[in-house]
């Protein structure tokens, strides 16, 4: 659950408020997919921004200027991140409870509501279709992964237990063009390594089903992760997409008051 309140690849940290709406292809119902998740997020960005700015403002003193200790302050503009003082201004102290509560009693609130949305995923079962199976990718090489492995990383212990890399990018492109174009997109300024789970059999069923590591049970792992077409979670990630990114535009949010106040 960590991983969707972080950057990178795993983090799905694949949308950006502060970048322009681009224009919607037509041509693919996966492009549609992810051109839709990001049109949203800018504007429920902005619904999240409004939320947590509303809530700081009931700690925000009110006329407190003209008893304050502090001499030939010049700042009028009354607003959570002007440079206040840092000692003896009530608005430097309405900064810090600000943080405080953030990256406390508020995070707390975000970690519940996305695992009540993980939670609502057990309402869906797993169509078979293999796709998960069959096309998986990671930011990190094979030879990476074995390292974080060996350094007590559970999730590339497990990646590594189940998955091996294609030997070429066409293996993997052949396996299903749309979501490895997709992919590609997503991560053009980066490399990406593409992986295939070889216990998988020729029904599409998973020859070590009883013994399959968390990462298997557990996939997919974020509500905001982009799946292949064909899987049945896709129902659920169209069912809590908005809370989740909802949630997740409240936590960039809530890094950026960090990174402003802290």
């Amino acid at each position: 659950m960590s991983n969707f309140f972080s950057s990178g690849l795993n983090g799905n940290n694949l949308f950006s408020a502060a970048k322009p709406a681009e224009e919607k292809p037509k041509d693919s119902s996966l492009n549609g997919q992810y051109y839709d998740l990001k049109d949203n997020y800018q504007q429920i960005f902005v619904e999240a921004a409004e939320s947590i700015r509303k809530d700081l403002d009931e700690f925000k003193p009110k006329d407190v200027c003209k008893d304050c200790s502090v001499k030939d302050c010049k700042i009028e503009k009354k607003d959570i991140f002007a440079p206040y003082p840092p000692a003896g201004c009530k608005y430097r102290e309405w900064q810090m409870q600000a943080i405080t509560y953030l990256t406390g009693d508020y995070k707390n609130k975000l970690q519940a509501a996305l695992q009540s949305l993980m939670d609502k995923r057990n309402e869906y079962e797993c169509n078979k279709c293999g796709a998960c199976c069959k096309l998986a990718v990671s930011e990190y090489s094979y030879a990476q992964l074995k390292q974080r492995a060996l350094k007590g990383d559970k999730f590339s212990e497990d990646f590594v237990s189940v998955f091996v890399p294609y030997e070429t990018e066409d293996e993997a492109k052949k396996v299903n063009p749309e979501y490895f174009e997709l992919l590609n997109k997503l991560v053009e300024d980066s490399k990406i390594y593409y992986y295939h789970c070889p216990k998988l059999g020729d029904d599409n069923l998973c020859t070590i089903y009883e013994q399959r590591p968390n990462i298997c049970k557990n996939f997919p792992h974020n509500p905001l992760k982009l799946l292949p077409s064909e899987c049945s979670f896709n129902a659920w990630k169209d069912e809590v997409a908005h809370q989740a990114m909802l949630l997740k535009a409240k936590a960039d949010i809530i890094n950026y008051y960090k990174e402003k106040l802290g």
